[in-house]
């Protein structure tokens, strides 16, 4: 089983035309990091939308959460259907690869309305638990500032995360990255995270039985 995130820009439709390019760089920049991160593969297309292709998908709620601070940092915000199925027609270029995981993540986005993350698993009814921390953590990625973002995004991906080697690369106070983390509520997402790798695993066990 792989994972599949599809997604898009919302409100693309608004930002002007001469920051369309910022725009694309950014989305672009942002998926490479996930894709060198994770292993993953992705295709950007009709100029706002994405997939990427995970290989393990216990990892695809720490991509999407990684993805959608990373774009919140440059004030940008993203939808994301995640789907966990199977690669029927791997390739090369996954823009004409097939399978569930492809099949559920795009059907998940077309529901998507005022949600910016969903999680469905083939032939498997979400922990209702699973579903509802999802869900909180949806409402704290949305009410998070763009330095908030930044912030939690670097303490996530920096090897040595201390407060203070933070507010070195942040270029700011100790203080200031503290506060930001904290109102970010860095502890909370990073417990969700740890907590989504084991909760998938679950499931993905109790589809296999």
């Amino acid at each position: 089983m792989i994972a599949v995130i599809s997604g898009d820009l919302i409100k693309s439709q608004k930002i002007p035309k001469q920051e369309y390019d910022d725009m694309l760089y950014h989305l672009d920049q942002s998926l490479r990091f996930i894709a060198d991160k994770f292993a993953g593969q992705f295709n950007i297309y009709r100029g706002d939308a994405m997939q990427i292709q995970l290989p393990d998908p216990h990892t695809v709620c720490c991509a999407a959460i990684l993805l959608n601070l990373q774009l919140r940092s440059a004030n940008y915000s993203l939808r994301q259907s995640m789907a966990i199925g199977q690669l029927d027609n791997p390739r090369a270029d996954i823009k004409t690869a097939t399978g569930s995981a492809y099949t559920l993540s795009g059907q998940g986005l077309d529901t998507l309305s005022h949600q910016q993350l969903l999680l469905q698993i083939e032939q498997c009814q979400l922990d209702p638990s699973f579903a509802l921390n999802i869900d909180l953590i949806d409402v704290l990625l949305e009410r998070m500032s763009q330095k908030q973002a930044n912030a939690l995004f670097y303490y996530l991906t920096t090897d040595n995360n201390s407060h203070a080697e933070l507010a070195k690369e942040l270029k700011t106070s100790r203080e200031n990255v503290t506060k930001l983390l904290n109102l970010a509520n860095y502890q909370l997402i990073e417990r969700f995270l740890n907590y989504s790798r084991t909760a998938i695993h679950n499931q993905i066990q109790g589809v296999n039985k």
